[in-house]
Formats: structure tokens, C-alpha cells, sequence
């Protein structure tokens, strides 16, 4: 399970994008699969976008950097009652919105693994469910690397 805060450094440069592509082509040797809930490919697109605003990278940029996201084969779920749990995570949690909680969600339903690339939302959930984990601790022990 991957978030778009994970993902977006796999093609826009960041402070741990040597980690997460070290990461994701360890997945990738070993065939493991990437899921993630319906948001990420609008949370991937504001993320380019607001790079374009803060004059970073252009717009072909951003679109090259979208469709070389689409191509990893994410596989993306609907499933039933994520909504409703995100809203449960993000009360317990305290957090301001409900879109991490959505991965967190998704990663009950699968049983799997969370890997994220922000650590202030890992900050705030490691300790409740450990199953969270934060790409600048990468890496972690054989059992802990599966994203799903």
C-alpha cells in the first residue's frame, strides 16, 4: 500500500526520492503489488500542480511526471465502507482531514502494509497502527517491506 506523498517522489525529486525508488524497484523485483485508494491520482495531480504554482516545474512537467505515475501499475480500490472508516481514523486521530486516513483505511481492509512519505502523518499514527511506515526509516526489517 502506497501513498501519493510516496509516490509523487518517484518522479519529482525530494528529500528521500533515492529511498522510495530503492523501495518501489525492490517491489518491483519482487512482483509485489501496489494498491492505493481512488484519491491518490487527484492527490498526485494537486501535488505536481502546486509545484507548477510555486514556479518549480512547468506544466509539461507535471503532466510527463502524472502519466509516469499512471504507468507503475497502481492498482487503484473502491471499496466498500473506506469512506465511512476514514471518517472514524480521522476523528480518533485528530486529524484536520480525512484523506491520509483513507490509505490507513484501505491498509485495514487489506491487512498490508502503509508506506507514506509524510512523516508528520506517520508522526501522528505510528504509535496506534504500526503498520505505518515512513519512507526516511527506510529501510526496515525483511518483514516489514511488503507494500500489500
Amino acid at each position: 500500500m502506497v501513498d501519493a506523498s510516496l509516490v509523487a517522489m518517484w518522479v519529482i525529486p525530494e528529500s528521500y526520492t533515492d529511498k522510495a525508488l530503492t523501495l518501489v524497484n525492490q517491489w518491483a523485483r519482487g512482483d509485489t503489488r501496489l494498491i492505493a485508494p481512488c484519491l491518490i491520482l487527484t492527490e498526485v495531480t494537486n501535488a505536481f500542480y502546486k509545484r507548477v504554482v510555486r514556479g518549480e516545474i512547468d506544466v509539461a512537467t507535471a503532466i510527463a511526471a502524472l502519466h509516469i505515475v499512471m504507468e507503475f501499475g497502481i492498482e487503484i480500490r473502491e471499496e466498500p465502507g473506506l469512506h465511512s472508516r476514514s471518517i472514524k481514523l480521522a476523528h480518533q486521530l485528530k486529524r484536520p482531514t480525512t484523506y491520509d486516513c483513507h490509505y490507513l483505511a484501505l491498509a485495514e481492509i487489506y491487512h498490508c502494509a502503509l508506506w507514506t512519505g509524510d512523516e508528520r502523518f506517520y508522526n501522528s499514527v505510528n504509535k496506534i497502527y504500526p503498520q505505518v511506515n515512513w519512507i526516511g526509516h527506510y529501510p526496515l526489517s525483511p518483514s516489514s517491506r511488503s507494500a500489500d
